[in-house]
């Protein structure tokens, strides 16, 4: 039964919040319970009563997460609050870089640039995506992290990128991309309905048929098997066993499938998933509509 999700503030208040820093009091204010200012009240209150570099670097780049999340919230209109909000993220994630370099600390640090391109317009947005892409290639090839959030970023960057010459966008590598993120997601603690929208959006404009995809999944067996580097080898992720690779939200493997066919799978696991949760929020039900829309359009 969905229920609307309340937070429990009074029980957080009256808690130990302001004890020993503890990551998985943040990680379940951030991802569990939606709570980011109490999450960022936590934050600022642990940095003061941090103990070491190692544990300053840890708050440092969780600030930068909730303040960039914070920051997404702000009217688009407002450029001046939002590119001072991105600003203030990107300068927590490279302090929390300056203790101790981290995988977290540079994947935010690379999606606060990002956010900072996309207010101040396509150009600049082009000028920042190849130092987000060093820096995510940082995190999954320097760190060996299998991020999911790095493997979704990496797959926005690719998808919504022009291609050669102009930059390296490359719609094939983000459905790749998008693969391996909805693989390794945390589902335990989110819905992640967003990556599902993606995946599936992604599947929907791509639209190869069935004849095509087993074509160019075989293809892509050869080239997975042959790279050794994380991001390189992510690439071709999406055939690593050619036209029998499998998915966990069909039956059928990726050869008996239309890209379009997968597309409506995706958007049908994903409503069960949000059908089933325990707890939902206004974000996870303005997705789920997204995702319903896309839906009646693959089924007309």
């Amino acid at each position: 039964m969905r229920k609307t999700a309340f937070i429990a503030i009074f029980a957080l208040l009256v808690s130990p919040l302001f004890a020993a820093f503890s990551p998985e009091t943040s990680d379940s204010l951030f991802y569990h319970d939606h709570a980011y200012e109490i999450d960022q009240a936590y934050l600022f209150d642990a940095l003061e009563e941090a103990e070491s570099d190692s544990e300053r670097a840890q708050i440092l780049w969780r600030l930068s997460r909730t303040v960039l999340t914070l920051t997404d919230d702000i009217d688009t209109k407002d450029k001046k609050a939002r590119l001072a909000g991105y600003g203030e993220s990107q300068r927590y994630a490279e302090e929390s870089l300056a203790l101790e370099e981290t995988a977290d600390g540079y994947h935010w640090q690379a999606s606060a640039i990002g956010r900072i391109g996309q207010v101040n317009g396509p150009l600049n947005s082009l000028s920042k995506a190849k130092p987000m892409l060093e820096l995510i290639e940082k995190v999954q090839n320097d760190f060996n992290a299998d991020m999911s959030d790095a493997w979704y970023v990496l797959s926005l960057l690719y998808n919504q990128l022009p291609g050669q010459p102009m930059s390296f966008g490359n719609k094939n590598y983000a459905i790749s991309y998008i693969r391996r993120c909805v693989d390794t997601q945390d589902n335990e603690n989110r819905l992640n309905l967003t990556n599902y929208l993606e995946l599936a959006e992604q599947l929907n404009k791509r639209n190869w048929n069935e004849k095509r995809r087993c074509k160019e999944l075989d293809k892509m067996a050869s080239s997975y098997a042959s790279q050794t580097i994380p991001t390189e080898q992510m690439k071709f992720y999406e055939g690593r066993d050619g036209q029998n690779t499998t998915v966990f939200y069909s039956d059928l493997t990726l050869g008996e499938m239309t890209d379009r066919e997968e597309a409506a799978a995706v958007c049908r696991y994903a409503l069960s998933v949000y059908e089933n949760a325990d707890m939902v929020f206004v974000s996870d039900t303005e997705t789920a509509d997204e995702i319903i829309k896309l839906l009646n359009k693959l089924e007309k």
